[in-house]
């Protein structure tokens, strides 16, 4: 899906909905309701200083991997998680293992993963034990 950044938002992160605007994202913080996974990649090329490190900031357009329309999307994990483990987003966006009942799930891990490595994960938006 595509939308709009309401604010920096790096790759493989998890994502949720502005609740000021229309298809904008923001970059998930801890405890947030997970909206998707941002895209991989950044803005500008690698090369000359360009490369702020930003998949898209405020008012530029984001790709998001959506849970029910995308099977699979990469992430960048926050701590070590085990495959099957239920994700959900830390402080940066990144995901970390939700392991307590009433936790807002953003993914579920298809491989093992240490942090800041990006693994392959199904978007999902539920609350752990509902």
């Amino acid at each position: 899906m595509m939308g709009t950044a309401g604010g920096n938002i790096a790759p493989s992160r998890f994502v949720k909905r502005s609740a000021t605007a229309d298809a904008q994202f923001l970059q998930a913080g801890t405890g947030d309701r997970v909206a998707g996974i941002s895209g991989v990649g950044t803005r500008y090329p690698p090369y000359a200083n360009l490369d702020d490190g930003f998949l898209a900031v405020a008012g530029e357009n984001v790709h998001v991997y959506i849970p029910g329309e995308d099977l699979e999307a990469q992430l960048e994990l926050g701590g070590t998680v085990a495959a099957g483990d239920y994700l959900k987003s830390d402080t940066n966006g990144k995901g970390v293992t939700a392991a307590v009942d009433g936790d807002e799930v953003g993914g579920r891990a298809l491989m093992a993963g240490t942090s800041g490595q990006i693994i392959t994960v199904q978007p999902l938006a539920l609350m752990r034990g509902a």
